[in-house]
């Protein structure tokens, strides 16, 4: 009994699947990226590097409107666990939340880079050109704004990760429900 490309009402498919760790693994990728970037001096080496970040960026946000896209045209299994009401809540909501925030992240990151007053390369394909002039104002609340949802990334997966362990823990079945 292998596992069917799309979700069953008890069992998320291959494809969910794929599309989950695909976009943990971009996620991570960016978070390394980014973390280098505190270590350089400006120049061409950052540049390529923001460059690097935002094309996975990109990416990120395109792999996220298609687990979006899949996760709405598919069963939800959580909706078969056998567990708490104010569980089921829970993680709907923070599934909710991590696709708002990592959208939005993705988001914000491309209209901060637009608005820096240089073209956004996507990777060596193509690139699309500076919307405003170099240091507009709004360049620096679009930055302050990625670095505020980049923070507030870290606690929801805090959350997730440990849901998913506990869950894998204890399993998905609650013998006296409330």
């Amino acid at each position: 009994m292998g596992i069917d490309l799309k979700n069953s009402r008890t069992q998320y498919g291959l494809i969910a699947r794929i599309l989950h760790w695909s976009s943990v693994a971009m996620l991570l990728t960016i978070i390394v990226v980014a973390s280098q970037f505190s270590d350089l001096a400006p120049g061409p080496e950052k540049l390529a590097l923001i460059s690097s970040h935002a094309s996975i960026g990109i990416l990120l946000l395109m792999l996220m409107t298609a687990r979006l896209t899949w996760r709405n045209l598919n069963a939800n299994p959580i909706h078969s666990y056998s567990i708490k009401a104010w569980q089921k809540l829970l993680a709907i909501s923070l599934h909710r939340s991590i696709y708002v925030i990592i959208i939005t992240q993705c988001c914000l990151g491309i209209l901060m880079l637009l608005s820096s007053g240089e073209p956004l390369h996507f990777f060596d394909v193509f690139a699309l050109p500076a919307l405003l002039e170099k240091a507009h104002p709004i360049y620096a609340t679009l930055s302050g704004l990625h670095y505020l949802v980049s923070v507030m990334i870290y606690p929801l997966f805090a959350i997730h990760i440990t849901a998913a362990i506990y869950h894998q823990i204890f399993g998905l079945i609650e013998e006296n429900q409330s």
